[in-house]
């Protein structure tokens, strides 16, 4: 069955994780992906990851900053509907790979540049991946055992730059369909810190206490029904998102009388953070009372979001990864079988699939020039 990209071919000169994340995407929606990378392979294969985000992938290898090598890029880039890096302006434009050296010769290309910082930024030629980046715009954790802000290691801002390079390179396709023109598209790795966090810029007089206030003491983060909390075997994440599911959980542990608390009437984002010890002062001794396994179970029967904190061997083993395929083994031919995501967007009648495996690097070099570039 063909995927939503099917007949799309993406050139994907780009490194670190955003761009390679979003082309993955891409392979798994049924667009051909093809990899370029340096002469003898890519130095980031020895980062097992790069067998995920280039999986599905055909590999070139070329010398970029040889002449014989930009030739060959340019022709490619002639036959090519999408091509994405993640250099910066001047890079690209040294390489003789910017856009409006390539759009006069396929004016249907839709050209994805990923610089660190926007175009039209005074930061526009400043270096940066995807760390710096977090921590330039404010991209950090809270760590209930250390003061100040944390260091985040998930790399939340190339997912959320891989996503929205897959929502523009989407609108462009669309554009491009409905008026036979490309362009070019850009989705710097500021934005991408921009789209990942934009919910916590919410702030006003009337949000006061709610959602993104934290009071530091011990384990008591966040709000006193939206956190985890410690049964008599092992931790769980209560989650009482909106009143009903408060009060719900306040017959459950007969205490109705907080449900009329003043103290607790705009529960559960608008509890006044002073409030904030006297709800958990009543629920942590409760909690404390049986196990995780029979929290989990109580609340989850009386439709009250809750889950066990669990390892990650645990996530990976639960029946409902299972059931929706969010993990597959992968056989590649570099690590061998690898436990991986499945396709993460199904579509009604275009579902999506794996191609395969991470390529070798320069398995399909002669083919890929044989087709595209002589």
């Amino acid at each position: 069955m063909p995927g939503v990209l099917d007949c799309i071919t993406v050139l994907d000169l780009s490194n670190e994780i955003a761009g390679p994340y979003a082309s993955m995407l891409m392979s798994c929606m049924g667009a051909r992906v093809i990899k370029v990378e340096p002469l003898g392979g890519s130095p980031e294969r020895s980062d097992p990851r790069f067998y995920l985000w280039n999986r599905g992938k055909e590999s070139l290898t070329l010398d970029l900053q040889s002449p014989e090598g930009q030739r060959t890029i340019r022709k490619l880039a002639n036959n090519m509907d999408i091509l994405i890096h993640n250099w910066r302006p001047s890079n690209a434009i040294a390489l003789g790979l910017d856009y409006n050296s390539l759009k006069s010769t396929n004016p249907q290309l839709i050209y994805c540049a990923i610089p660190p910082y926007s175009k039209v930024s005074p930061q526009a030629e400043d270096p940066g991946d995807h760390y710096s980046v977090a921590a330039d715009m404010g991209v950090f954790g809270d760590q209930t055992s250390a003061e100040g802000p944390s260091f985040v290691y998930q790399p939340l801002v190339a997912y959320g730059t891989a996503f929205t390079v897959c929502l523009a390179v989407s609108a462009a396709l669309y554009i491009r369909e409905t008026e036979g023109v490309g362009q070019r598209v850009e989705v710097s790795l500021q934005q991408g810190a921009l789209a990942m966090q934009s919910a916590g810029f919410i702030s006003g007089p009337s949000l006061q206490g709610g959602r993104g206030t934290s009071l530091r003491q011990g384990i008591r983060v966040g709000i006193p029904i939206y956190r985890l909390y410690r049964a008599n075997d092992g931790w769980f994440f209560l989650a009482c998102g909106n009143n009903t599911f408060f009060n719900k959980l306040c017959i459950l542990i007969q205490r109705p009388e907080l449900v009329e608390d003043q103290r607790f009437r705009d529960a559960p984002w608008g509890i006044p953070s002073e409030h904030y010890d006297a709800l958990s002062d009543i629920l942590e001794p409760i909690f404390e009372r049986n196990t995780v396994a029979y929290w989990v179970e109580l609340l989850s029967g009386n439709d009250i979001p809750c889950a066990p904190v669990q390892r990650r061997e645990q996530y990976v083993e639960h029946p409902q990864i299972a059931i929706n395929e969010m993990m597959v083994t992968v056989d590649d031919p570099t690590i061998g079988p690898s436990l991986q995501m499945g396709v993460p967007i199904w579509m009604h009648g275009a579902p999506g699939f794996i191609p395969g495996p991470a390529p070798l690097p320069g398995s399909h070099t002669t083919q890929i020039i044989d087709e595209f570039a002589l």
